[in-house]
């Protein structure tokens, strides 16, 4: 029996994410995520059928945040790319005990490294790019 491609487009990363990961023999694959409800039930289930230990691979998707992140999250399973297509923040990162203030706009990418917790002050309506491990994402109260 064979299979049918994955559907390429066009996507809109803000109703359809991208899951991008490794598919047997190690080859790549990006998977669109049709009806995803970026809620914590649809993250808890991508999840749960997408990445496997030691493979976590990354959802990229785009979010649209009109105001200040309400908690902090850190990603144990990788690094979390963010491109900044719209608005202004100060993603705020905690090393080591110490904040840092990154500030960003349109145009701009940080790194928000394995292991680092991290939110955001927005100051303009904020839209991004996130590239995302999400297996082992922690949250804790602001």
């Amino acid at each position: 029996m064979t299979s049918s491609p994955p559907p390429t487009g066009p996507f809109h990363l803000d109703a359809t994410p991208i899951h991008l990961g490794s598919g047997a023999g190690g080859e790549s694959q990006a998977l669109p995520l049709e009806g995803f409800g970026f809620d914590v039930p649809s993250f808890e289930a991508y999840i749960a059928e997408h990445c496997s230990p030691g493979a976590p691979g990354r959802l990229v998707m785009v979010e649209t945040t009109p105001a200040d992140w309400p908690a902090w999250e850190c990603h144990t399973a990788g690094d979390e790319i963010v491109i900044v297509l719209e608005g202004r923040a100060d993603f705020i990162q905690e090393i080591e005990g110490t904040e840092s203030r990154i500030a960003v706009g349109p145009g701009s990418t940080i790194i928000n490294p394995a292991g680092v917790w991290h939110t955001a002050d927005v100051s303009e309506s904020l839209k991004a790019i996130y590239i995302t491990p999400c297996p082992g994402t922690e949250h804790r109260e602001r």
